[in-house]
């Protein structure tokens, strides 16, 4: 079962999200708060994080470089997510290897992730 990190400080689409993801068998642990990411990563061990780019005092951007550049993370896929659409032309940016637009389609954010952790 992969497993799946997610992280938004919009507790309506993280629920929302972490519900879809188990209900498609993935393991999901959904934080609301970055600043408890670095540690999830290391105690969790996911295979994928889904990361909101605009959080509560910090960009999604910046995580996802600094992930990348520790050996630790560096290979495990980043998927952002972002209500301004505009954001997805970064990915490249930030070594992320996607981007998924709220509102997004159920089955495009399945389909993205599955494309990332198979």
């Amino acid at each position: 079962m992969n497993k799946i990190l997610v992280v938004d400080d919009d507790l309506d689409i993280l629920s929302l999200v972490e519900l879809i993801l188990k209900m498609n068998n993935f393991n999901v642990a959904a934080i609301s708060r970055w600043e408890d990411i670095y540690n999830k990563m290391e105690e969790f061990k996911p295979d994928l994080v889904l990361l909101d780019v605009m959080l509560n005092g910090a960009d999604g951007r910046e995580i996802c470089k600094n992930l990348h550049l520790d050996k630790e993370t560096k290979n495990i896929p980043v998927v952002l997510f972002s209500a301004n659409p505009e954001m997805g032309k970064f990915i490249k940016d930030c070594n992320a290897q996607d981007f998924v637009a709220k509102p997004f389609e159920m089955s495009s954010l399945l389909n993205t992730i599955k494309a990332h952790v198979n």
